[in-house]
């Protein structure tokens, strides 16, 4: 069995000189990669990974909270996400810390319900962006039945880490694992069963630009940390992979 790396954006321009040599890497140490859509013009070009790689590339459809100048686009983001059925809705979420203004948090909180709902209506799971927002986010899933909840890079307290794992929700973890005392804790508190793995490309790489291969060092180190082998890592987490995204 091969890892999964279940987060990932392709489609940026950090990988327009080599891209297809970044899909053949991946294609030679990975089961699949899942490419999370941003707005309204990154979820096309998700799309179009996922055609042309014959469904390697997975697409997730989305409206990233950082994303604010194009939360006018929710309306054709939902229809697009109704007329695309992806394999998630994603990612979309809140973030408290780069958009400190006050109303413009309400209104990603608005845009985010509004995703959820959708994601609630035609059964898709959703994969979800919390940075220093984590308890919130957490507090309005509370109000929606949803397929599965995939806490992207997640970066609150183990102890909410734990907490969410007890929900049933899935707990990204990134290639921050390799170097970050916080997500090794993050680790060392949830299950293995409740781990799927990331890179978050092209970022989180130790300042370098990150591709999906690189989920291997990570299982390698999420091994290191359970004291359980590689093999039993990549393949509780593909399973995880293969289940939250079919």
């Amino acid at each position: 069995m091969r890892p999964v790396d279940a987060h990932c954006h392709l489609d940026f321009e950090q990988y327009d000189d080599d891209r297809e040599e970044v899909i053949s890497r991946s294609r030679g140490e990975l089961e699949f990669v899942v490419n999370a859509g941003s707005n309204l013009m990154h979820n096309r070009k998700a799309l179009e990974l996922q055609e042309e790689t014959g469904g390697f590339v997975k697409a997730n459809l989305g409206l990233h909270p950082t994303y604010t100048d194009s939360f006018d686009e929710l309306e054709e983001v939902k229809k697009q996400i109704r007329n695309e059925m992806p394999v998630a809705v994603g990612e979309i979420g809140l973030d408290f810390h780069h958009v400190t203004d006050v109303e413009m948090r309400e209104r990603q909180e608005e845009v985010f319900r509004e995703l959820l709902e959708l994601a609630g209506e035609i059964d898709r799971p959703v994969v979800l962006h919390t940075r220093d927002a984590e308890k919130q986010a957490l507090e309005i899933l509370e109000d929606y039945e949803l397929e599965g909840v995939m806490l992207h890079c997640f970066n609150g307290s183990p102890e909410l880490a734990y907490e969410a794992s007890e929900k049933g929700y899935l707990i990204g973890v990134t290639t921050q694992v390799l170097y970050s005392r916080r997500v090794q804790d993050i680790v060392e508190a949830v299950d293995l069963e409740s781990i799927m793995l990331e890179t978050d490309s092209p970022f989180l790489y130790r300042g370098e630009r990150n591709e999906p291969v690189n989920v291997v060092e990570s299982a390698e180190k999420i091994a290191e940390i359970k004291g359980v082998s590689v093999d039993e890592v990549v393949e509780m987490t593909t399973g995880n992979s293969r289940d939250f995204f079919s």
